[in-house]
């Protein structure tokens, strides 16, 4: 017969972590970190808290559960560095040239997560307002003044692009002697110019 494990009840003694559901979340965000999303299981989760897996389940309702809040994460985390870059930026070269640094330095600086803010957040009401932020802030770098047909084509060719180098550059894609830092520096100066070449 298995022995009953006796819960205390009171606060929890002097140098032990209280498990929170921000805890447990915070702790899956670092574990993602290490491993990826792929390999990230909720009994590893779990082993590295020091509780059973059934006890997660007092904090968070499922994996599904998880991945959602670290995009909830990632795109707060993204929105707030593109914010800082831009809002002092005066020139018009200065702000398209910072909005690109600081998109591709978060998306080298969390791998894990970057894939997270490329989904759309259109259907979850939660969601949503953080994916409006970044694109109100790409809409006023790049001098976009309504979200009308043209202007989401432009945005979408923008993402496409900076994405589709970011992913390259990822995946060591770019093997020629030619800097990296230039081709992305001519990216730059095409997007402010307009003109690709």
């Amino acid at each position: 017969m298995a022995k009953k494990i006796k819960h205390k009840p009171g606060r929890p003694k002097k140098g032990v972590t209280q498990i929170t559901r921000e805890f447990v979340l915070d702790k899956a965000w670092d574990l993602i970190s290490e491993v990826g999303f792929r390999e990230f299981r909720l009994t590893s989760l779990s082993e590295n808290l020091g509780i059973r897996t059934p006890s997660l389940y007092n904090h968070i309702q499922d994996l599904e559960d998880i991945r959602r809040e670290m995009k909830r994460r990632s795109l707060q985390m993204l929105g707030d560095r593109l914010t800082l870059k831009t809002k002092n930026q005066n020139h018009s070269s200065d702000r398209v040239f910072e909005f690109l640094i600081a998109y591709r330095s978060f998306a080298k600086a969390y791998p894990q997560f970057y894939p997270l803010t490329v989904e759309s957040a259109e259907s979850d009401p939660e969601l949503k307002p953080l994916g409006d932020r970044i694109l109100a802030i790409c809409m006023e770098v790049f001098r976009l003044q309504t979200l009308d047909e043209t202007s989401v084509h432009r945005i979408r060719i923008l993402r496409s692009l900076l994405h589709g180098f970011i992913v390259l550059e990822e995946a060591g894609g770019f093997g020629r002697k030619e800097s990296v830092e230039e081709s992305f520096k001519k990216i730059t100066e095409s997007l402010e110019s307009g003109r690709l070449w």
